[in-house]
């Protein structure tokens, strides 16, 4: 049985007695009961085991590292008694005197032991964040629950992320996310605590997590900990999915986007290991059915290694390789004289490599337990452009060698975290045309690298708890160093209701230049801070509550409030012949306030509300205006039902307001003066007329809608068979994607193109 299942059952039978603990010890207890609990035989840390005393209801689980503490006991002999899953139950007796703090470590000798099955009756892991952190909610989404959403093509990740409260996308042909208010390359998303830059495939329409290796992710929306840096919005961390049977199981999924492979197992209890591939088959399929081609396609690999140390501590890797690749000749455009036609290529990716190791410490400068974590990583991006075999040739990459370590001690009621990171970036841009073995019209690299350092204290006291963090940062050749301070409080008005508030500062040195008019991410250009390039800073602050009902639903509500300094934007109106006019500086602010209802998925109906409310505005040199992530109001209810033990259908509405964009309120011909005939003439121009826009982003599209509903077969047995149905837009609304303008009819007219039409979408999976 897993931990997340045995711990959901022993907190279940507990009735809650962390909590309880604590309220009866506040009336009279005055004894503090702490230790670890350990596997006999390998000394390795035991997690979730029931320490408890005999008799009553007092008691507590073990976190990761096998440590358990119980404050406020009464005082006098009591009978401890300790146990887990696969072990013998152990039983001690100590005697707790008043105002004592008293170590029992107590070794679990391994056992087997036939269990009826249990019935999840809560997700603890929502419940555990909302009684141990302090700091505004974070949006937890459990694989179980991301794979009921209805899927285009398959399920995915930054889909569903952008489902969450305080989340937008501007439209349904991206998978990328803006997060309260801030530009998508302000989040930083981590695969297995690495970052990755640009997760996207297909012009940013999915993402690149494959589904079968995800199990499950959080989104820090807000004041996140001092430990995360380097972005000034959010964090997603994606959890690789565990194989925790032994030999090998696997599932082998087709959709209409793409097939994939994933394979994993446990090898004598103490390594898990998986794999995973996966692949578009579109071009293949277009050229069975036809003569024309689709040259693009697009690949993932990813795999995880995960082996526990004798002495308790872990060693991991993490790799991932992703492509996408557009590659014709360019004869099949009808534009080309030359033999052969010459090649067309266009190719961007991610690759990254990652270990980690941890260590258990029994105790640290005097505290009562501890843990090291130390991680190296290497990521890259890179995109490349080849126009005509080697005609034409523009590149871009981006790397970044990471190294990250982690000091946790813990002692008493408190918890503190200090560490560092440093980085090591290289960009490269490279403009080319290596076919006429001349000159690179553009070729410049850079090599800043970056150190922060941090701490966090964390206290918690029975009716409140409080985390303060500072981070210090620095990167080389911008002349930049700042603070960034954090500090977040949550009081407990009673065991089911806290409010929290929080604030702090953050700072990024990695922007990425686009075009934000184009309706379509195709891919990213990541730049890093320079003299002329700033580092990027903003303030946040929030304020909110949550309520639980029971141990499956709650409601929280959060009001934000934003604040930006040396925030680079895009220039639409930089000369190409110049360097440097790529970006203007700005400020600018966001605020608003995130509702979130949400039924967690131990029940058979469960889903969220989020509804958002959010403001957006920029300041740079041509006066105030509206980003394109500006959605005012934004409405998301995903909903799932379990009809019987084989069916489930889910659905998603959402209802939006519109993003702003830039009108089109004219156009013009460029017409040359010639002084001898003293007219105005076209010359060696051509007529295609020039858009004249109006205030940038002074328009917004139509209110958007969206129904979508799914419905899915879930199999049994060794060999699970599940096959589900998607239907994207189901009554087909005319959701805006973008306008066409044409001034030579008279008077002008105005073509609105469609985002998603209705799409039905069809998958299979097969586990064992």
């Amino acid at each position: 049985m897993g931990q997340r299942v045995w711990k959901a059952a022993v907190l279940a039978a507990l009735g809650g007695s962390a909590l309880g603990a604590g309220r009866l010890g506040a009336q009279g207890g005055t004894a503090v009961l702490q230790g670890r609990v350990r596997d006999a035989a390998s000394g390795a840390p035991v997690p979730a085991a029931t320490v408890r005393l005999d008799g009553t209801r007092l008691g507590t689980l073990t976190d990761d590292a096998g440590r358990y503490r119980l404050p406020n006991l009464p005082a006098g002999a009591a009978t401890v008694v300790v146990q887990r899953v696969g072990y013998e139950s152990e039983r001690r007796t100590v005697t707790l005197g008043p105002g004592a703090t008293v170590t029992l470590d107590v070794a679990l000798r391994g056992a087997t032991t036939a269990l009826a099955a249990v019935k999840v009756a809560a997700d603890p892991r929502d419940r555990e964040e909302f009684r141990r952190a302090p700091g505004p909610g974070i949006l937890t989404v459990t694989r179980d629950a991301f794979t009921r959403v209805p899927v285009i093509g398959e399920p995915d990740v930054l889909r569903v992320v952008q489902l969450l409260p305080g989340v937008v996308a501007p439209n349904d042909f991206t998978a990328g996310y803006n997060v309260r208010g801030g530009e998508s390359d302000q989040n930083l998303i981590l695969l297995d605590g690495y970052p990755l830059y640009n997760p996207f495939h297909l012009g940013g329409l999915f993402g690149t997590f494959i589904d079968e290796t995800v199990g499950g992710f959080e989104l820090l929306p807000g004041v996140f900990p001092a430990r995360y840096g380097t972005r000034l919005s959010s964090v997603l961390d994606v959890t690789p999915r565990v194989e925790e049977r032994a030999g090998v199981h696997g599932t082998a999924a087709v959709s209409v986007l793409a097939s994939s492979l994933a394979l994993g197992g446990t090898a004598r209890g103490r390594t898990s290991w998986s794999i995973a591939v996966r692949r578009t088959y579109a071009d293949k399929f277009v050229a069975l059915l036809s003569d024309n081609q689709l040259p693009y396609w697009f690949t993932d690999v990813q795999a995880h290694l995960r082996h526990q140390l004798r002495g308790g501590g872990t060693l991991s890797a993490t790799l991932y390789t992703g492509s996408d690749i557009l590659a014709a000749s360019l004869a099949t455009f009808g534009d080309s004289t030359q033999a052969g036609a010459g090649a067309l290529r266009f190719d961007w990716g991610n690759t990254l490599l990652g270990a980690a190791y941890t260590q258990p410490l029994r105790a640290l400068a005097g505290g009562d337990s501890a843990a090291l974590m130390q991680r190296v990583s290497r990521t890259g991006f890179g995109t490349g452009l080849d126009l005509g075999s080697g005609s034409l040739t523009f590149n871009n990459r981006l790397s970044e060698w990471r190294a990250w370590g982690e000091a946790t001690r813990w002692q008493g009621i408190g918890e503190t975290r200090a560490g560092y990171e440093w980085s090591a970036y290289r960009t490269a841009y490279r403009v080319a045309a290596p076919a006429a073995a001349a000159e690179p019209f553009l070729d410049e690299t850079s090599a800043p690298s970056a150190l922060s350092v941090y701490a966090d204290h964390t206290v918690r006291w029975p009716r409140l708890a409080a985390r303060a963090g500072l981070r210090g940062e620095t990167v080389t050749g911008t002349g930049w160093a700042g603070l960034s301070p954090r500090l977040s409080l949550k009081w407990f008005a009673s065991p089911s209701l806290a409010v929290t508030a929080a604030a702090g500062a953050t700072s990024q040195w990695t922007p990425a230049f686009r075009n934000e008019q184009a309706p379509v991410r195709l891919f990213d250009f990541w730049l890093t801070a320079n003299r002329t390039t700033p580092v990027a800073r903003a303030w946040q602050q929030s304020l909110g509550a949550e309520r639980w009902f029971g141990r499956s639903r709650f409601i929280r509500l959060e009001g934000w409030h934003k604040r930006y300094s040396r925030l680079p934007a895009t220039n639409l109106a930089n000369d190409p012949n110049r360097r440097g006019d790529e970006f203007i500086v700005t400020t600018g602010r966001s605020y608003g306030a995130d509702l979130l209802l949400r039924q967690l998925e131990s029940e058979r109906l469960a889903g969220w509300l989020a509804y958002s409310y959010g403001v957006s505005l920029r300041d740079g040199p041509g006066g105030r205006f509206a980003p394109v992530q500006d959605r005012r109001h934004n409405l998301n209810l995903v909903a799932s039902y379990q009809v019987n033990p084989r069916y489930r259908v889910g659905a998603r509405l959402g209802v939006g307001t519109g993003t702003p964009f830039t009108d089109i309120v004219g156009q013009v011909v460029r017409r040359r003066y010639d002084p001898i005939t003293n007219t105005f003439e076209l010359g060696a121009l051509d007529t295609n007329r020039e858009p004249v826009g109006g205030p940038r982003n002074g328009a917004r599209f139509p209110l958007f809608q969206r129904l979508d509903v799914s419905l899915t077969r879930e199999g049994n047995g060794r060999l699970r068979w599940a096959p589900y149905l998607s239907v994207i837009n189901a009554y087909n609304a005319r959701n805006v994607f973008t306008y066409i303008f044409d001034f030579e009819d008279n008077p002008p007219t105005r073509t609105a193109f469609s985002q998603f039409p209705l799409l039905p979408t069809v998958g299979v999976s097969l586990s064992w």
